[in-house]
């Protein structure tokens, strides 16, 4: 079951919409709507948890991480890319404009967020609780707002920095600051939330919510950002970096050891558990907190059947093809495995069939059955389906594997939630924001210095590399320590490892490697056997490579509304 955040959540959606619920009875003895006014009402702790929540729900919504941000704007990479060549999927090949809804929407909720961040900090009741609470209600507020400017500044450059509570007309026009600026209060935001947030191990801390280690995993995330290249940030590509990047470096790596080094957290080995990779992302879709590894996600309920519009799509629009009639765990499989991950794992990793699922259950309409396919060698299939999030599997797959297919096969419902088991379209699988070895990958990473450090690897790197591949079922790795070779491992075992989680866009471009990850990805899938060039899946698969440029594509465009209102805000050059 989902833990007060969830509830939480629940509660700042119909007290905010004045719904007459009962799950809101407990906050009915505050004043009336009409009289809530910000001066007033951040003076307990009642009214403090109701409006985090409002700051949560930001982005657990479609727009965010239910799969317009996470899956659409994240498509078109050696990832993963559509096979929809609709106009309501053109964002996903790179299609989008300044007039985009996807784009609209994504700057929207951040700043959104960022503005009820901003009202709690101005007018959270000091007097009203102890410092430790005080500061521990203000630490939750500024991760978030960390966490927006972080977003905002690696999908938009330069933005406005605002850090006080918007009331007029005239607020909107702010010029945008310089990136290093954004992450400067992005890191300040982090290290005040790293000092005053519990630990997730406290009796205190609410799973869900942000806690002390996720802030130190994040700044590891924004120092080898600081670190990267920063997208057009000079005319000449190769000053398009900070002043002394190896210190963002250093500072990456302090942050990712002091999570290592705290020991609390941590992945379970293959050794103990030989399907840990699969029974970790179980819990996402059967609705648990695993604390130990996973650090911070988006949290997500299945409220449609009562009528709140409280929902995810993760496992729905990104899950595995499963199509036809009411009550079944339904996937569309918008978006495919891309070729290169097919490509990328040995046989015995355990994430390769995690990952990839590899089957589909289409509905005939014609006989009313379904029949099952195994897929998995067949990566150009226009339903290669993502299996992170799946929501169902065959109960029997060595047989559907030795078939090929097989009518009307028994499947077992994986998100198995109430509300969520055969909901056609909505789900509540959670969505994964930092991953302890996300953090061991960053420190490998950190310790070398990137991709343009010089520093090879160390065994404290190799330590933390061999720490994710024997939780894979991998031997440890034996090639070559020099700086290159190293950092091709890491840039492959970030893909292997943390595909499908909203990271490898912007991997791509800290390390100025998006434009060539593309390219390999449309040679992989024209030098795949099954591909064919009038196949009108297998064009729309090449077209993010195709439509892609340089000069545009490394940052969005501001949305047209925003340089619309904002007349400090011009839009950049290209768009």
């Amino acid at each position: 079951m989902k833990t007060r955040l969830s509830r939480m959540y629940v509660i700042a959606t119909c007290c905010f919409t004045a719904l007459g619920l009962s799950g809101c009875n407990k906050f009915l003895d505050l004043d009336p709507l009409s009289s809530w006014k910000d001066e007033t009402f951040y003076s307990s702790e009642a009214e403090v948890e109701m409006a985090l929540s409002g700051i949560y729900s930001e982005m657990a919504n479609d727009d965010m991480y239910g799969y317009k941000f996470n899956v659409m704007l994240e498509s078109g990479t050696d990832e993963m890319y559509t096979n929809s060549s609709a106009a309501n999927w053109a964002a996903a090949r790179l299609g989008y404009t300044s007039s985009s809804d996807e784009v609209k929407n994504l700057w929207l909720h951040l700043y959104s967020c960022i503005q009820l961040v901003n009202q709690l900090e101005k007018h959270l009741n000091q007097e009203a609780f102890t410092p430790e609470k005080y500061n521990g209600y203000l630490a939750k507020a500024r991760f978030m707002r960390a966490f927006c400017y972080f977003t905002l500044a690696n999908w938009f450059g330069p933005v406005p920095l605002r850090l006080t509570p918007s009331s007029s007309q005239a607020d909107n026009n702010v010029a945008p600051s310089p990136v290093l600026e954004v992450y400067q209060q992005v890191e300040k935001d982090f290290l005040f939330a790293a000092t005053h947030l519990h630990h997730a191990s406290s009796s205190e801390y609410v799973p869900g919510e942000p806690n002390k280690m996720a802030a130190h995993g994040l700044l590891a995330r924004l120092y080898l950002r600081m670190g990267g290249f920063q997208p057009y940030l000079a005319d000449n590509e190769a000053d398009c970096y900070f002043e002394n990047p190896q210190q963002y470096f250093e500072k990456a790596q302090e942050q990712c050891e002091i999570i290592i080094r705290d020991g609390w957290h941590g992945i379970v080995p293959f050794s103990a558990d030989p399907q840990s990779y699969r029974n970790h992302f179980m819990n996402y879709l059967q609705n648990r907190y695993d604390l130990r590894e996973s650090l911070f996600e988006i949290s997500f309920g299945n409220l449609i059947a009562l009528g709140l519009n409280v929902h995810g799509r993760i496992g729905n629009i990104n899950g595995v093809e499963f199509v036809g009639t009411a009550d079944i765990p339904r996937g569309f499989a918008n978006v495919n495995v891309a070729v290169p991950v097919y490509n990328i794992y040995l046989l015995e990793d355990t994430r390769r069939e995690w990952n990839i699922a590899g089957y589909r259950n289409n509905y005939s309409s014609a006989n009313q059955r379904f029949t099952m396919s195994y897929i998995f060698d067949n990566p150009l299939h226009q339903e290669y389906g993502i299996g992170k999030y799946r929501r169902w599997e065959p109960t029997d797959l060595n047989a559907l594997k030795a078939q090929g297919s097989i009518v009307d096969a028994a499947y077992t419902i994986l998100n198995n939630v109430t509300g969520s088991a055969t909901d056609p379209n909505y789900t509540s699988i959670n969505f994964p924001i930092l991953r302890y070895s996300d953090v061991l990958l960053m420190h490998a990473e950190a310790i070398i210095g990137g991709r343009f450090g010089t520093k090879n690897a160390t065994a404290e790197a190799v330590n933390s590399l061999n720490t994710v591949r024997e939780r894979a079922g991998l031997e440890p790795y034996a090639g070559s320590l020099n700086h290159d070779d190293f950092f091709k491992e890491l840039v492959d075992e970030r893909l292997r490892e943390l595909c499908f989680e909203g990271l490898r866009k912007q991997d791509l471009v800290r390390w100025n490697l998006l434009e060539d990850k593309l390219v390999e990805t449309n040679q992989a899938i024209k030098f795949q056997p099954m591909y064919v060039e009038n196949n009108a899946f297998h064009q729309t698969y090449l077209e993010p490579g195709v439509t892609f440029d340089r000069a545009k594509h490394y940052l969005l465009p501001y949305p047209l509304q925003e340089v619309t209102i904002n007349t400090k805000l011009d839009q950049r050059l290209h768009w």
